[in-house]
């Protein structure tokens, strides 16, 4: 049986006090902070007692300077280059004058954007469940959640899906926030000038594999290795339509995109925003599914990572609503009293399992390469090595090339020689699945194999 995200409306009691906040006719600082305080204590059961310039003195500080200037929008923010995290007053004030009315109209509209309601893709089927949202469907979802107007009994299963605590974040020093912050106002005011264009629209599919290969049924796997090139500069964001972008995600999809996580998932999940819509959707995933979205723009160009992440401006790619992305979790590591677990037969399969799930589909053509990269490597404390190898195997098995984003990562260093050394061996996914089985077998719980690996397959394969 399917079930339904709860929409604002569907709440009659919430939906009056949401209706009300929003009435406004102008909006200045203090009016959008206190607007999302007030609908924040309706959506919430239990709030504490506070200003609202204090419970969002972040977000009040960004904005107390807003000074409204009039001028084309295409010039004044739509198209326009930014060099830093803060935009200038008059941005702000634009933003407030213009923007914030569009946003407020959006949640306002949901019960016609929406005149069946929504339905959650959940883990209770083990059909492909697939979901098709228009532009201004994602965007009327991500309104309500600037607005914090999701009630706690939307997705009771998880902690939030609006983003207070994104903005509760900017009360102290969380400048990949504010980074964020910005690239939700360029989403939206995007949405403001362009929603009613002619666009792709966003469409989830979970999958699942319902017969998750064996040990031995991968070493016997005789697909060839596909062909594997890796990449010193760029990332995966960088790559084509024609290619499957890798989301190394959280098994909650989006991570920590809705408070302070700004590494790859939720970097990825804030200059495409409409991405942010599958937090509303998905359930957990289970060791057997991964979740493609198709059709979700990239709205800005960033820089940097975690702390470092800047908002530097519109994204210009002429391709970004034809991309394909997947999100396929890995094994959490760090922080694990059994780090060396990861090279245990059941995690080893795990990983190779979910791989094979994430890569095994027509997405966004039968045989498209994979950008991926060090997937389960940076916090979740996973070896380069041994991942990308077990990538590698997947990818092979399902015919699909790959191609591997370093991120400047030294741990890296030689996986270009021994990807070209292997390929020029004639293997097959199941022959290096072996030894990459036979090195893991090897490993005690106290040692520290990160980049082994590689030896053990160069002198495995010697001549």
């Amino acid at each position: 049986m399917e079930a339904r995200f709860r929409l604002p409306n569907e709440i009659s009691s919430h939906w009056e006090k949401v209706l009300g906040i929003l009435s406004k006719d102008k909006w200045s600082p203090m009016g959008l902070v206190s607007a999302i305080d007030d609908i924040r204590k309706s959506s919430y059961k239990e709030v504490k007692e506070m200003p609202p310039e204090s419970r969002f003195s972040g977000l009040y500080r960004f904005f107390k300077d807003a000074n409204y200037v009039g001028g084309d929008p295409h010039l004044f923010w739509g198209d326009r280059q930014f060099e830093n995290n803060y935009p200038d007053s008059s941005i702000k004030g634009w933003f407030l004058a213009h923007t914030v009315p569009f946003i407020a109209q959006l949640v306002k509209n949901i019960p016609d954007t929406f005149p069946s309601g929504v339905f959650s893709i959940n883990t209770t089927d083990d059909n492909i469940q697939e979901r098709c949202l228009s532009k201004i469907q994602c965007a009327s979802l991500l309104a309500c959640a600037f607005f914090s107007a999701f009630h706690h009994t939307a997705a009771p299963r998880k902690k939030t899906v609006n983003f207070d605590g994104l903005f509760i974040a900017l009360n102290h020093k969380c400048p990949q926030n504010v980074a964020k912050l910005c690239m939700l106002m360029n989403y939206f005011e995007r949405c403001r000038l362009k929603l009613h264009q002619e666009s792709l629209p966003v469409k989830i599919y979970r999958l699942h594999n319902l017969a998750p290969y064996s040990l031995d049924d991968w070493v016997a796997n005789s697909s060839s290795l596909s062909q594997f090139t890796v990449k010193t500069s760029g990332s995966i964001n960088d790559a084509g339509s024609d290619t499957l972008h890798a989301d190394f995600a959280n098994r909650w999809i989006g991570g920590g995109v809705l408070n302070r996580g700004a590494v790859q998932e939720e970097i990825m999940f804030s200059i495409c925003p409409e991405l942010l819509t599958t937090i509303h959707l998905c359930d957990v995933m289970n060791d057997n599914e991964a979740i493609v979205i198709s059709g979700a723009e990239e709205y800005s160009l960033h820089t940097g990572y975690s702390k470092n992440l800047q908002f530097v401006g519109n994204a210009s790619k002429t391709d970004f609503g034809a991309v394909s992305r997947v999100a396929m979790d890995a094994t959490r590591f760090r922080g694990d009293s059994n780090h060396m677990r990861q090279y245990s037969e059941a995690v080893i399969l795990r990983e190779l399992n979910k791989a094979f799930v994430a890569f095994h589909h027509e997405h966004p053509a039968p045989g498209a390469p994979i950008a991926t990269g060090n997937w389960g490597c940076g916090a979740f404390g996973g070896h380069i090595q041994l991942k990308s190898m077990l990538q590698w195997i997947a990818a092979s098995a399902c015919s699909r090339p790959v191609i591997y984003y370093t991120f400047d990562d030294p741990n890296c260093s030689g996986l270009e020689e021994m990807a070209r050394y292997l390929k020029e061996k004639n293997l097959t996914a199941g022959r290096l699945f072996e030894e990459v089985k036979s090195f893991a077998a090897q490993i005690e719980p106290n040692d520290t194999p990160k980049n082994e690996l590689f030896q053990h397959l160069r002198a495995t394969f010697q001549d």
